[in-house]
């Protein structure tokens, strides 16, 4: 082996070793960028749940304003109903002249009459009032009821503000952790190949100062050999190549065989076979039982659908599970009779607790990409007990 092959197998067992710590160092930091994604989803997931419920304070806060604008609207009717009633009153008394009340008064024979005729104007007076006077009382309550709404509702709206601009930040911030974390998985890629080539490479010099080692040893005993050894050669020359068949014969691959892992209120689960509804809009970009890796099968399918999109319960049931799991993001699992289960993971968040009762096609998150999906979708399962179905059997 010459000098030269010797510094080069040198540098190349350096260069193997240098990128040997350098993929260590990659990998310990995408699994830290990853521990960071994971946990923006959950914040995501978190703050999205958070817009969720503002949504709904503010359709109610609406609702209370537009029964508090009817309300208003009613009582304005009545108040020109009162204000027309009382200008007629007054054009009657003007029509009259001013000393109407006293020529009544006076046509009375009866003290008796004249006390009935007094107790009467003041029931109409005190009866106008009354009514002004509470009909100002409504308005007033009414006023500030309104301003209170309207005052909640501005409160609000800055909430949705703020709580879709944390959003968008934390959406923003995930998008950049991503691109990052791609760029890691990027660079190991591409350093286990060159790695793989540099051993590769380092193999191959070996072999051949393997091969050049074994002849020069060979030629080193035969000129120390004898006449007898020399007529003994052929021999133990075809016993070596027997032995270098046999070697290689044992050195053939051998394949290991791969492996996999095997609306409707008031009925049954069972009974509701091809009628459940899909839970999202969407289309189906992995399909039940078809090949998730070499090893694997996806025992559900995974529906592409809009980030943010209504993720619905296909029938009724309990949450038995709502929060994090690695690998399905925000899930979600629902509980329904007989012992079927429907499941729902990837989501940006879920709006149901464990324990809560849902209905068919009540709301229960949004469909996202957390656990490190690559596009928003939804994944679905059902299953009887423990064995997964085909959603495509169940769902139309």
């Amino acid at each position: 082996m010459s000098i030269a092959d010797t510094q080069k197998q040198q540098q190349l067992q350096r260069d193997i070793r240098q990128l040997s710590n350098s993929l260590q160092t990659q990998k310990g930091e995408s699994r830290e960028l990853q521990s960071e994604v994971t946990q923006l989803e959950k914040k995501l997931g978190d703050i999205s749940d958070k817009y969720y419920q503002t949504e709904k304070k503010i359709e109610a806060a609406l609702v209370k304003l537009e029964e508090s604008v009817r309300k208003q609207q009613k009582l304005d009717a009545e108040l020109a109903a009162q204000k027309n009633g009382l200008a007629q009153q007054l054009q009657a008394l003007y029509t009259a002249g001013e000393q109407s009340h006293l020529r009544l008064l006076l046509r009375q024979d009866e003290p008796s009459d004249i006390s009935r005729t007094i107790r009467y104007f003041e029931y109409l007076n005190d009866n106008r009032v009354a009514r002004i006077q509470g009909i100002q009382k409504i308005l007033k309550e009414s006023d500030a009821v309104r301003t209170t709404i309207e005052k909640d509702n501005t409160e609000l709206q800055q909430l949705n503000k703020t709580l879709l601009q944390q959003k968008v930040d934390i959406e923003s911030t995930l998008k950049a952790r991503s691109v990052a974390l791609g760029t890691i998985k990027s660079d190991i890629r591409a350093s286990e190949k060159k790695l793989g080539k540099l051993k590769t490479e380092e193999a191959s010099l070996q072999s051949v100062v393997d091969r050049l080692a074994a002849r020069k040893a060979e030629a080193d005993q035969k000129a120390q050999e004898t006449p007898s050894a020399k007529a003994e050669a052929p021999q133990e020359k075809t016993t070596t190549k027997k032995t270098t068949a046999t070697n290689e014969k044992k050195a053939q691959p051998v394949n290991s065989a791969p492996t996999s892992s095997r609306s409707t209120s008031g009925k049954a689960f069972s009974s509701l076979r091809g009628q459940l509804p899909w839970p999202v809009n969407g289309r189906i970009i992995h399909s039940y039982g078809s090949a998730r890796n070499e090893k694997q099968r996806w025992r559900g399918v995974v529906l592409a659908a809009p980030g943010g999109s209504k993720v619905k319960a296909i029938a009724k049931g309990r949450v038995a599970f709502s929060g994090w799991m690695d690998g399905y993001g925000h899930l979600i699992i629902i509980e329904h009779d007989n012992n079927y289960m429907s499941l729902y993971g990837y989501n940006r968040a879920v709006y149901k607790k464990e324990g809560a009762t849902v209905n068919a096609n009540e709301t229960i998150a949004a469909v996202g990409n957390s656990s490190g999906q690559s596009q928003d979708a939804l994944y679905f399962e059902i299953r009887s007990g423990t064995t997964p179905q085909n959603p495509a059997r169940w769902c139309r």
